[in-house]
């Protein structure tokens, strides 16, 4: 086997070795995120929150509007009461119920609306705690099969790792060192010669480069620098 393919073999068990790292570390994303989750998470944070503000605005609401009720008893208590007898001091009376009436009506009216929202926000509530809880529980169904596919990966990167250390060492220094150079230029250092062309630039080589090409030493394309190699 020529050093060149040699070379080539080196670099696909490194590649191999890459996705594999890429999908353990896809894996370790999903078992720690859930976008969905933490969607729907957020979503339930930001109606918990306006519930709460909207059952405090109500709250507020109601305790004017008892208050105004308040004051409407009082003062029919006095009007009703049969202890004043002063026909300016009932007409007095009866014109601040009347205004107090006509405040209450719209509290009431705003209040009544405000019950409505509130009921949607807290049934909201519930749809995204359940939703929450649905998602969790799949999360959580799948993350065993999640751990036993990264050890999988694991043992797997473990075995590429072997071997690219076995081929690494089959490869001399010179020739190492050269394709290491490359690599941090190129991210396909290494590649075929077909019909006489670069697979990497794809231009046609010289008599002479694929005459060297044919031989054991260390061949790179004159065009793009990368390690030519014959399949």
């Amino acid at each position: 086997m020529s050093l060149a393919k040699r070379v080539f073999e080196l670099h696909q068990i490194e590649q191999a070795i890459l996705s594999q790292r890429n999908q353990a570390d896809e894996i370790d994303l999903r078992l720690n995120h859930n976008s969905a989750y933490e969607k729907a998470r957020e979503e339930l944070s930001a109606a918990e929150q306006g519930e709460a503000d909207l059952e405090g605005k109500y709250k507020e609401l109601d305790a004017e509007s008892e208050q105004l009720r308040n004051n409407i008893q009082r003062i029919n208590d006095k009007l009703y009461g049969g202890k004043i007898k002063n026909p300016k001091e009932l007409m007095s009376f009866e014109q601040e119920a009347a205004m107090l009436k006509s405040n209450l009506v719209p509290k009431d009216d705003l209040l009544l609306a405000m019950m409505e929202r509130l009921e949607s926000r807290k049934a909201e509530v519930q749809r995204l705690q359940e939703l929450c809880k649905t998602i969790e529980a799949a999360w959580n169904k799948e993350k065993p099969e999640l751990k036993v596919e990264r050890e999988k990966v694991v043992a797997e990167v473990a075995k590429l790792e072997k071997k690219r250390k076995e081929i690494a060492e089959d490869i001399d220094s010179s020739a190492l060192s050269a394709y290491e150079g490359i690599k941090g230029r190129k991210s396909q250092p290494v590649v075929r010669v077909e019909q006489g062309k670069c697979m990497g630039c794809r231009v046609t080589l010289s008599i002479s480069e694929l005459q060297r090409v044919r031989g054991m030493s260390i061949v790179t394309c004159s065009n793009c620098g990368r390690i030519l190699y014959l399949s």
